[in-house]
């Protein structure tokens, strides 16, 4: 039973990190599945087998490389000289993603609560460190009871009749969607390592790894499914919206329009401390400071740049970072040597 709890930690955690703001507004699976009409759902079909293969392999050879975080696992896979050139690519993937997530959380607080958007990213910055002084245990049980709610959410659109699937729709093409769909799994894989290698680390059973990336993947998967079937549901309408899934929503009582805001803040949030997280650990092997100062110095950071603006980072950052994180793919795919030293 407690293997069992271990693993939907696990899964918890996984999909956490991967859920973040661009997926919790709608833009991201647009963006990368939706565009494509009907023929996006193979590509979730695809990258639903890819989060659960790919997820538990890079887990497994965490496990046996045992290496605790991204900066020696990469070290292992890649040899020391283009090692060190992922690390500083993982590095400034996670960093980016942070302040995207940074500043989705202080737009939220903005537009839902009026709260000064500086002052919601500061008081997002203070609750993130109480969390992550904890340590990886506290940080599988903030995803443990936040993950529940997001898919709680999915389960309400779905319900709620806004994924039934259309019958037709004026742009069913596959051209470019395996490229886009491996693309996805390439940037959310590489920003995935700063807790998934940890965990592999940690975990010695890999029966309880292998659980809770399948766990992860599907729920993952189900997600994807629900919410690009409602907007292709709702083409026409939310096709130029900057946060689709609110029209979506728009009919909901005040109550369950509060419980969409707790959860966009939520998934933001999970992964927020994930990517820190992650960092914090190179930055204690790379140059031996305590965890609390690199977060003090990563949050000082990301709050600055997140001056910017959220939707700005978004639409730059991500497509970057899955081009980049191709590498990382296939190394995890064929492992080669690594093993073997």
């Amino acid at each position: 039973m407690n293997s069992w709890k271990k693993s939907i930690q696990i899964a918890a955690t996984y999909i956490g990190t991967v859920v973040g703001a661009g997926f919790a507004s709608g833009q991201e699976i647009i963006a990368f599945f939706t565009l494509y009409g009907h023929a996006g759902t193979f590509g979730i079909l695809l990258s639903t087998i890819l989060f659960v293969w790919l997820g538990y392999k890079m887990m497994w050879l965490a496990h046996q490389l045992r290496t605790p975080s991204y900066e020696s696992f990469n070290q292992r896979l890649f040899g020391n000289i283009a090692g060190r050139a992922i690390n500083l690519f993982v590095f400034l993937t996670l960093f980016g993603v942070t302040t995207v997530m940074l500043a989705g959380a202080g737009s939220i607080l903005e537009e839902q609560f009026q709260i000064p958007y500086l002052v919601g990213s500061a008081g997002t910055v203070l609750i993130a460190l109480l969390i992550l002084r904890k340590g990886l245990e506290q940080l599988m049980a903030v995803n443990a009871i936040v993950v529940p709610a997001m898919l709680l959410f999915t389960l309400l659109i779905l319900i709620d009749g806004s994924a039934t699937l259309p019958l037709s729709t004026e742009f069913p093409h596959f051209e470019g969607l395996l490229w886009k769909s491996i693309l996805y799994i390439s940037f959310n894989l590489a920003m995935a390592q700063s807790v998934l290698i940890p965990i592999g680390f940690s975990v010695r059973d890999p029966v309880v790894l292998l659980r809770g990336a399948i766990l992860g993947g599907i729920c993952l998967g189900f997600m994807l499914i629900v919410i690009h079937t409602a907007m292709l549901a709702n083409w026409q309408e939310v096709r130029y919206l900057d946060v689709p899934i609110l029209f979506i929503t728009d009919g909901w009582n005040r109550w369950l329009q509060l419980f969409l805001v707790f959860v966009l803040f939520s998934e933001i949030f999970t992964t927020l401390i994930s990517n820190v997280f992650g960092i914090g650990q190179q930055m204690r092997e790379l140059f031996q400071v305590p965890e609390t100062t690199s977060y003090l110095f990563l949050f000082g950071t990301a709050f600055v740049l997140c001056l910017i603006g959220y939707s700005e980072l978004l639409m730059f950052l991500y497509p970057l970072f899955g081009y980049l994180g191709l590498a990382t793919l296939l190394r995890i795919t064929w492992p080669g040597r690594a093993l073997r030293r």
